[in-house]
């Protein structure tokens, strides 16, 4: 039997009209900050969603906005690598059965940004191929780090790696500082 919430959920996804959620948190910080509500409709399937486009989506801790940085499918169904934009984490694979719906638009007390317009189309899709991009070369470094030096530890370059990651997480950020 489905709970009250999933039956929701179904019945939105139905109707297909932009329902609006409040948010709280800092993980999509700065452009979505905490108190601002999102403008979101719904998806039926994950093969709608793009590299870059801010998602909601299930998990067990509640609703979670977060930007797809990565699509892959298995077995006949679809999963996709997710990030928050504040954070040095690497992606979660989550399940496309996970997704409710798409962000499309931020409200702000002043104002409202329309994730839809030809900037922001662009402003996101290369953001969610920077972090693509940087987990890849991240996942190919690990790599060949291993193959070189196999289990051994490198105090020196484990901590001028991470220096590195740090600081190439911190710039998609800088993009998104307005007022």
């Amino acid at each position: 039997m489905q709970d009250v919430k999933e039956q929701f959920i179904k019945l939105w996804k139905e109707c297909g009209t932009e329902r609006i959620f409040k948010v709280r948190g800092t993980s999509m910080r700065p452009l979505i900050r905490d108190s601002d509500s999102l403008g979101v409709i719904p998806v039926r399937h994950a093969e709608e969603l793009r590299i870059g486009d801010i998602a909601l989506f299930q998990w067990p801790s509640g609703m979670v906005a977060h930007r797809i940085v990565g699509k892959f499918s298995k077995d006949n169904c679809t999963y996709l690598y997710e990030k928050g934009d504040n954070t040095a984490v690497l992606p979660t694979i989550i399940s496309g059965e996970k997704i409710v719906g798409k962000v499309v638009r931020i409200h702000r007390p002043r104002s409202t940004i329309n994730l839809n317009s030809r900037l922001w189309t662009f402003v996101n899709r290369s953001t969610g191929y920077y972090w693509h991009y940087l987990y890849s070369v991240s996942q190919i470094i690990y790599m060949v780090k291993k193959k070189l030096f196999g289990a051994s530890k490198l105090p020196r370059i484990a901590a001028a790696y991470q220096k590195t990651y740090r600081l190439l997480c911190s710039l998609p950020s800088h993009l998104f500082r307005h007022k």
